[in-house]
């Protein structure tokens, strides 16, 4: 039986080594936390199974720290300890969801007692369970991936049949797809992707409710389709706002009668599947402008998960890019290779616009195309030195040379302004002047972008069309 992970946050380091070593003794997993922000940010990447919790830390008292460990995608089972017992605080942190207490000094037997009611006894306590590689593999700390965890966990488990997964090309959607169905009561079964962009509306039909023998040229013997081969598990529709207007017809056909037909037939088949549907598209403005059935998105969107971009998500990107790092130098049979500082400078000062796949895809580089302990600068694409958004790359292309902290801050400030300058100013132009049209189809408050045209020293006037101002002076 494969033991759990476990975290130990405690402030006293020799405490925590040595009751790590005592645990790992015994063969399991441990990772530790000196304080209640290291151990919040330890607990919402690795999801441990037990998590073994000092009351009396430097930034913040165990007690309160429960509640965010609480709200983890898989709730961990807590066991509070403390140098000072209080049946009170005791109390108080049991109700607040810790399944024991356990006052120090303690004898490491009665630790190992209280483990084996927590982890190993028929009833899991407090919605513990085994936590899916798949919901590993959504590496991230930052609120939006945190939350984005969460509320996979918690759709996974539902009874829905139908999620919509929107973001950026190379956000992740496959694997959300995949974490959604390895949580879920069907992940024994099989998940099947579709890539609908891939495939003429005549052969989408033939791939996802299959064909009879004879039903067109070159259909010489009878097909099943992808609903029936991914019966009592998952279909993953990628990219499906790039179905053409039969093909949609028919799917939503299916979703509403859970049935299908297969091209050339006549019999209907009954079919369990849960669609998870993806897209780089906004699909409600897909509907709005025509090309997209109003209808299927309302059945496609029950539920909707939005994955943050990779230049949003902060210190997840260096993150990313360790754990990257780690997983191409094992395929690659060699060290890891850190990365300089002057690199890591360009990861955070970088746009990515092809996301989280144009990171892997760039360090994968990297170990291919060059020797060194060390990836540098000159080891990476060209285009990671400068921000392909702005004319000739814009001051990002300065930061490559920047020799200081405070000259590479000044740098990164730089590519901001000029950024949202330029999202601004397009954002204008596009609404012919009108701020408030501008903001709605921007995505942002109407208060938020007036004030970022004031922090600018943008006057939106200069964007309207003096045509249209003729014209209304005229009447």
């Amino acid at each position: 039986m494969t033991k759990p992970l476990f975290l130990i946050v405690d402030d006293e380091r020799n405490f925590r080594e040595f009751l790590g070593e005592a645990l790992q003794g015994e063969g399991y997993d441990v990772i530790h936390a000196g304080t209640a922000r290291a151990g919040l940010a330890m607990a919402r990447q690795s999801l441990p199974r037990v998590i073994l919790l000092d009351q009396n830390l430097p930034d913040q008292s165990g007690l309160e720290l429960l509640p965010e460990l609480r709200r983890l995608p898989v709730c961990p089972v807590i066991i509070v300890i403390t140098a000072h017992a209080q049946f009170d605080y005791a109390v108080d942190a049991v109700k607040a969801g810790a399944f024991h207490y356990l006052p120090k000094p303690f004898a490491f037997s009665d630790l190992l007692d209280v483990l084996a009611k927590a982890t190993i006894t028929g009833a899991e306590p407090r919605g513990v369970a085994p936590v899916s590689s798949a919901l590993h593999a959504m590496i991230g700390a930052c609120p939006s991936m945190v939350e984005l965890k969460q509320q996979v966990a918690r759709v996974a488990r539902s009874p829905v049949s139908a999620i919509l997964v929107q973001g950026e090309s190379g956000t992740g959607k496959e694997l959300v797809a995949q974490a959604i169905h390895a949580e879920s009561t069907r992940g024994a079964q099989r998940i099947v992707a579709v890539n609908c962009a891939a495939l003429t509306d005549t052969l989408l039909m033939s791939e996802l409710f299959g064909h009879e023998r004879g039903a067109f040229t070159d259909a010489r013997q009878q097909r099943r389709g992808v609903f029936e081969l991914a019966q009592g598990g998952t279909l993953f529709l990628d990219e499906v706002s790039e179905m053409g207007a039969r093909a949609q017809a028919a799917l939503l056909r299916t979703l509403e009668q859970r049935r299908v037909v297969r091209v050339g037939g006549s019999d209907e088949i009954v079919v369990d599947v849960r669609v998870v549907a993806a897209t780089n598209r906004d699909l409600g403005r897909q509907v709005t402008s025509g090309h997209f059935r109003a209808d299927l998105y309302h059945r496609l969107n029950v539920v909707r998960l939005d994955l943050p971009p990779l230049r949003d998500r902060g210190h997840d990107i260096e993150l990313l890019a360790d754990h990257l790092s780690r997983v191409v130098a094992e395929r690659y049979a060699e060290p890891q290779r850190p990365f300089s500082s002057e690199v890591r400078g360009l990861l955070t000062s970088y746009t990515w616009p092809g996301n989280v796949r144009e990171l892997r895809n760039g360090i994968e580089r990297a170990y291919a195309m060059t020797g060194g302990s060390t990836i540098t600068a000159a080891s990476l694409p060209a285009e990671w030195g400068a921000n392909p958004f702005l004319p000739d790359g814009g001051p990002a292309t300065r930061v490559a040379a920047v020799g200081s902290v405070a000259g590479f801050q000044d740098a990164k400030r730089d590519v901001v302004v000029h950024f949202e300058q330029a999202f601004l100013r397009t954002a204008l132009a596009n609404a012919g002047g009108n701020v408030t049209l501008a903001a709605e189809r921007a995505g942002v408050l109407r208060q938020v972008f007036q004030r970022m045209l004031i922090r600018h020293g943008i006057a939106h006037e200069e964007f309207r069309d003096p045509s249209s101002t003729r014209s209304r002076r005229g009447k």
